[in-house]
């Protein structure tokens, strides 16, 4: 059972795994690792359950100190991985002796990285998950952020095995030119001209976004013009609260699109024109204030499709033997 000492915790590192599900009558969102993909690389890198909770890294990663051996994995933002001063490998089961420093920077490219651990991270599993619920103080270590001297523990594992995952694989959710959606669950608040612009114009994501929502820049939309009442809004896309997905996109006051992370609320009140893909959540995790995408329509056959094979990929990465 590894255990570490926190050195400099970063911008914001949690605890994450898989997320919290079954919860959102309680008010309390999916939660989980913002980009699942590059979560589920680090882990199967190292022969772990995809469940298995890994550190997560935002924007700035810091350092820990291993206090016992450890074999770890790095997979999502490329942060100037390093061990003990030396660049090291993504996508690659790395053994670690006591005393030997990881250590990780501002991201070169990407948002979110991940640190996997064999055994995975422990933490307050709370409500069948270790995620951490920053807003609710809830899982992870003691339901916040790392601090620095924080000690963190692996749980115990039997498994010896480990691969490699590939470059094509590792940067699969960096590459975000295009985030694909399903359209509605209220496509009637849109005009057909709407989603022409939609799928044709570039957006920006704005500093405004977080693990909560993406916040864009862009053009406006057209919108059907909708009678008020005395249960909506005034604006043109407020509509009576219903409920929210990750990756849904709301329109708010008919011009600012709004996609939700994975710890958005769980209800709203905006019109929602879309929802991006499941896979494609985690590439919208990984952009950065400032990235420029655009959006692409697909149905919701091929939503599925797509997703099954991601799946598949990920299921069956581990064809090289990493030792």
């Amino acid at each position: 059972m590894a255990a570490f000492n926190v050195l400099n915790p970063g911008l914001s590192t949690t605890i994450q795994d898989l997320g919290r599900k079954g919860c959102l009558d309680l008010g309390i969102p999916l939660g989980g690792a913002a980009d699942v993909f590059s979560h589920r690389i680090a882990n199967a890198v190292l022969a772990n359950e995809q469940s298995a909770a890994t550190l997560e890294m935002m924007l700035i990663g810091g350092s820990v100190e291993a206090l016992e051996e450890a074999d770890i994995a790095v997979a999502g933002a490329d942060m100037h991985f390093q061990i003990n001063g030396a660049e090291a490998a993504m996508g690659h089961a790395l053994h670690l002796q006591t005393g030997d420093v990881i250590s990780f920077g501002k991201a070169r490219r990407g948002c979110f990285g991940y640190l996997a651990v064999r055994g995975g991270f422990a933490g307050a599993q709370v409500l069948g998950s270790r995620s951490t619920y920053v807003a609710g103080r809830l899982g992870g270590h003691f339901g916040r952020a790392l601090h620095g001297r924080d000690r963190l523990a692996s749980l115990a594992v039997s498994s010896v095995d480990s691969w490699t995952a590939d470059d094509e694989l590792l940067s699969w959710p960096l590459q975000h030119e295009r985030l694909r959606f399903v359209r509605g669950p209220q496509p009637e608040y849109f005009t057909e001209a709407a989603y022409r612009t939609f799928v044709s114009e570039p957006y920006t994501v704005s500093p405004r976004s977080n693990r909560m929502a993406y916040r864009l820049t862009g053009p406006a939309l057209e919108v059907v013009s909708t009678p008020r009442t005395m249960d909506t809004g005034s604006g043109p896309t407020d509509i009576i609260e219903d409920g929210n997905a990750v990756g849904a996109i709301q329109i708010a006051g008919g011009v600012e699109p709004i996609c939700m992370g994975r710890d958005c609320p769980t209800s709203g009140a905006y019109a929602k024109i879309g929802c991006i893909i499941t896979p494609d959540v985690s590439r919208m995790s990984q952009m950065q204030p400032g990235d420029t995408f655009q959006f692409e329509e697909v149905s919701v056959d091929e939503a599925y499709d797509i997703s099954a094979q991601v799946t598949a990929a990920i299921e069956a990465f581990g064809q090289t033997r990493a030792r």
